[in-house]
């Protein structure tokens, strides 16, 4: 067993088929299942239980999936781990929430790129919950999310707080309460977006129930239709700020609820942490909270 036979089995689970990981890597189809097979034969068990419909792995090809992780990801750190650190060089991927990107991440990242200008971040924007999720497969290196979270294997630092307001159009009524919602169109990010989870957390409480939901995966898709009148948000404070300015929008505060929530930045609970990320965790420690 090799480090290619690693990276090859990772992009089957990744990929789902022997077939697109095949054309990922540029290899024959056969040559990844001999590959896999190969796997198999060595550690004398079965990966993949194979039928009609695809692969997925056996409870044993979950467990060396995890251990596949790691290994690769120590693999891949060792590089950077072993080089000069006095040039303070590395790579970071860093997943963000969009509105924390929106909002934070401008000044964070020029902060930190004047100390470290030889470190290249990668941002990918999602979710939390499909941040934290990467961050465990070892596809991300830290994470901002809403928190706190509760699992063994990472470690949290707190970020900033902010406050969650109802955004409206300009031309929207008072809204004072949940019940002033009722039959409103709700627009928020794809499920998995901790602000969605706590806003319909918040309208089970009082009974609401949404006319009609929109999704959208961007900021400004959901500021546009808010502003345009197509439905209401909730979202941070500060986001209503930053674009009241350049669009037609209302905050409306809910004073019944505790809209006070914290945003983390998460990483794993690795044995060995790369001098990139150490770097950054330092630039979290001196943010300051911008004002806007």
């Amino acid at each position: 067993m090799n480090i290619n036979d690693l990276l090859i089995f990772r992009t089957v689970v990744q990929t789902g088929s022997f077939s697109k990981a095949a054309a990922e890597l540029n290899y024959t189809q056969s040559n990844i299942s001999m590959k896999i097979q190969n796997l198999e034969a060595m550690y004398q068990t079965t990966f993949f239980y194979r039928g009609h419909r695809g692969i997925r792995l056996t409870p044993k090809g979950e467990q060396f999936y995890e251990v596949v992780l790691k290994m690769l990801h120590l693999y891949e750190k060792s590089f950077e781990i072993l080089q000069d650190t006095e040039e303070n060089r590395g790579l970071l991927r860093i997943g963000s929430m969009e509105t924390t990107a929106a909002l934070h991440l401008p000044t964070l990242l020029t902060t930190f790129h004047k100390a470290y200008d030889q470190v290249d971040i990668t941002i990918l924007t999602s979710p939390s919950q499909q941040n934290i999720e990467r961050l465990e497969n070892y596809e991300l290196d830290g994470a901002f999310v809403n928190g706190p979270v509760y699992k063994e294997n990472i470690l949290a630092k707190e970020f900033v707080y902010e406050e969650l307001v109802v955004i409206t159009s300009s031309k929207h009524k008072r809204i004072d309460s949940q019940r002033d919602l009722e039959n409103s169109t709700f627009i928020t990010f794809p499920h998995g977006c901790s602000y969605r989870a706590i806003w319909e957390h918040w309208l089970r409480e009082d009974g609401v129930q949404p006319q009609k939901r929109m999704e959208f995966g961007t900021l400004d898709g959901i500021i546009g239709c808010v502003a345009a009148g197509l439905g209401v948000t909730l979202l941070p404070r500060a986001i209503a700020q930053k674009y009241m300015d350049t669009q037609s929008l209302s905050m409306h505060i809910l004073a019944t609820k505790q809209a006070q929530i914290p945003t983390w930045f998460i990483y794993r609970n690795d044995e060995v942490q790369s001098p990139a990320l150490k770097y950054f965790l330092e630039t979290i420690d001196a943010y300051k909270y911008p004002s806007i």
